[in-house]
């Protein structure tokens, strides 16, 4: 991996914790959410006209990540409603790089090396920790907790499903093109379908129009680089050292949103980045 390359990968973890932290303070996140993904169709879908179409083959997965992205949306809406985000997002982003880790060499063939044994564990442990990090299973927050894996498992499924498509796209940048075009509209479709909410208020606009701004191109750069990334290098590498990210979100979390702050919640947020790290070393 360049050097150039990682430290762009860097720089796109802490633009995905900054989106995040924004719809977490947002005061009503299902509508800034469906605000800023229409505000990326709205930017991407006149530069579909300046490049060229995507592969026939291609179009089967970028179909399928958006079907995926609705559940995920949905899913990451409700998870940040019912829990902190120094809890669920580690766990959210920490546990599809263990799944990833076993499946990627079936399904798409990438080499890992027996390194990542060790960073997996170290991972788990964090992710433990962290699940225990009240102290008391009584005090397990099971509803954050249930909500973070399942946004987990739709992470694990359009991960495999993006990286696909963006290598059969080549560079990954047209892919993801077409996607953040296609997004907001599908989403917000969809949600309206199925919680039957066609409004969105031209108050709330007004009121968070720098930050509906701000996270679409946010959003942006926190994953068009990644599909580039997927074309070059391994999946498990690049999505465990974009998990640096989680450190960023733990440390925002305590320091920031007045989250609960303790020890065992630090050490379990530190595990999980250091396993993400010896994961991307192994992998690399």
């Amino acid at each position: 991996m360049s050097i150039t390359l990682f430290i762009i990968i860097i720089f796109t973890a802490l633009a995905h914790t900054t989106w995040n932290v924004l719809l977490k303070q947002s005061d009503n996140k299902a509508l800034f959410l469906r605000c800023f993904t229409l505000m990326g169709s709205i930017i991407f879908i006149p530069t579909l006209f300046f490049i060229e179409p995507l592969p026939s083959n291609a179009f089967i997965f970028l179909a399928a990540s958006l079907f995926i992205h609705i559940f995920y949306n949905i899913f990451l809406i409700k998870m940040y409603k019912h829990s902190e985000i120094s809890f669920s997002y580690p766990i959210a982003r920490g546990s599809p790089i263990l799944i990833l880790l076993f499946i990627t060499p079936l399904l798409l063939g990438d080499q890992i090396s027996y390194l990542n044994n060790i960073g997996a564990l170290i991972l788990i442990s964090g992710i433990f920790f962290l699940i225990f990090s009240e102290g008391d299973y009584k005090k397990i927050d099971f509803k954050g907790l249930g909500l973070s894996l399942m946004v987990a498992s739709t992470i694990v499924v359009y991960t495999l499903v993006d990286a696909t498509g963006a290598r059969i796209s080549d560079n990954g940048f047209s892919y993801g093109m077409y996607m953040f075009a296609m997004e907001g509209i599908i989403f917000n479709i969809a949600y309206i379908l199925v919680f039957k909410d066609k409004k969105i208020p031209l108050k709330f606009i007004s009121k968070e129009k720098n930050n509906i701004l701000f996270a679409s191109v946010l959003v942006t750069f926190a994953y068009l680089p990644i599909l580039y990334a997927y074309t070059k290098i391994n999946v498990p590498s690049v999505a465990a050292l974009r998990e640096i990210s989680i450190l960023f979100t733990s440390i925002y979390g305590v320091y920031f949103l007045k989250e609960k702050f303790g020890l065992v919640k630090v050490i379990s947020a530190a595990l999980v980045v250091i396993g993400c790290v010896i994961i991307r070393t192994a992998t690399s």
